[in-house]
């Protein structure tokens, strides 16, 4: 059995660490099944210029292509799942010479599911597709809602990445659907607690000695893109008060633009005129190794983003053992399920966010179990679920 998986959110030399999650699936599936990446790079005359070579993944497990999909930058947005089944189309064709091609496996609803789905009806292969969490906004849209609409209705499958998804799929398409719950897993190799050294520091200690972090500081971190939808701003302006009640506790904000050029000098210009120059740092975006020495070395996990599909950033850091205050939405409550792993605030209580994370970074925890806890759920796992469905599918 022969799969292409296909979507938009895929590393490539220009964005190393875009869509890291779905690359970790996918090698995961590969070591159980053939699949071949397919990721259509957007390209427009001058403006949007393609600057790697296109062939540069062919060698990578599993091998990927990145074919040319031109769109238009700004405008008529709903056109764009039509210029993605015709570059995927056209690529499925290519790919067809060479072997036979039983499935196609998309990730995310918009443009890549509903493009992949024409493409899948016209070449006669059977389609999947892994609601992740743009779902929640592109509904939003009335002419890409009804586009949606029919991938999910015409879906041989479809897996969601959370219940909450799967939920909102349904209400949309209006009828039962044939969904999946297959939530995202851990690079445990990355994302874990740290082992004890010889020496008299704990290995949050430790971590914070190799970060340059202060001893005597508490600390919070917070990742995600620089968008609005992550809500740091909600952090920058709630800090203040939790000095006041905690005393020093620092901020570190891990991620970089995505989409908002402005958004960034917002939080700059936040955090001049609330005077947390030394408090708030921005670290921009990290490789995962470093990302997992800051939530090892981080008394507490922050999380205020107003739309959560299934937080990868949050399942990273309860695996290393860190504990998490987040925000009420999406998936969110499928991955706190326990107190002892930290607290969920709704997302308008602007006193309880105070008094939680206030409360959150004066009591202790156990981090060996939330390690223990958060780390259960590994890629592999998810691959061997996925490719449950796929032969489900095809009578395998």
């Amino acid at each position: 059995m022969s799969i292409v998986s296909t979507t938009l959110c895929y590393p490539n030399p220009t964005a190393p660490t875009q869509g890291i999650f779905v690359r970790r699936r996918l090698e995961a599936i590969a070591r159980l099944m053939p699949v071949t990446v397919i990721s259509p790079v957007p390209w427009f005359p001058r403006m949007r210029p393609i600057c790697f070579d296109p062939a540069c993944g062919q060698k990578e497990v599993p091998a990927v292509r990145y074919p040319r999909m031109f769109y238009l930058p700004g405008i008529a947005k709903s056109l764009d799942a039509a210029f993605y089944d015709r570059t995927l189309r056209a690529e499925v064709i290519r790919l067809r010479h060479q072997m036979p091609v039983r499935l196609i496996d998309a990730h995310f609803e918009w443009p890549d599911g509903v493009g992949a789905f024409r493409s899948a009806r016209k070449l006669g292969i059977p389609f999947v597709c892994t609601l992740r969490g743009k779902l929640v906004s592109r509904l939003k849209h009335r002419a890409i809602r009804r586009q949606l609409v029919e991938m999910l209705r015409g879906a041989d499958a479809l897996i969601a990445v959370s219940k909450s998804l799967a939920e909102l799929a349904g209400d949309a398409a209006g009828q039962n659907l044939p969904i999946r719950v297959i939530p995202n897993g851990v690079d445990r190799s990355i994302f874990r607690r740290f082992a004890e050294k010889q020496s008299c520091e704990s290995p949050s200690q430790e971590a914070r000695m190799a970060l340059g972090w202060s001893a005597d500081a508490r600390y919070a971190v917070s990742v995600g893109h620089l968008q609005s939808l992550k809500g740091f701003a909600r952090l920058i302006e709630l800090w203040p008060q939790i000095r006041r009640r905690v005393g020093d506790v620092r901020l570190a904000l891990v991620g970089g633009p995505a989409g908002e050029p402005d958004y960034e000098n917002r939080l700059q210009r936040l955090v001049r005129d609330f005077r947390l120059g030394e408090v708030v740092t921005f670290a921009g975006r990290i490789d995962p190794q470093r990302v997992s020495q800051m939530l090892n070395a981080a008394d507490l996990f922050v999380l205020a983003s107003r739309s959560e599909g299934w937080c990868n950033a949050l399942a990273e850091s309860l695996a290393c053992g860190c504990p998490a205050v987040a925000s009420d939405v999406g998936g969110n409550r499928e991955i706190v399920t326990d107190p002892k792993l930290g607290r969920l605030v709704a997302l308008e209580d602007h006193d309880r966010w105070i008094e939680v994370i206030a409360a959150a970074l004066q009591r202790s925890w156990d981090r060996d179990w939330i390690a223990e806890k958060g780390g259960r759920r590994d890629w592999q796992q998810v691959a061997a679920e996925c490719v449950d469905v796929f032969k489900g599918i095809l009578g395998d």
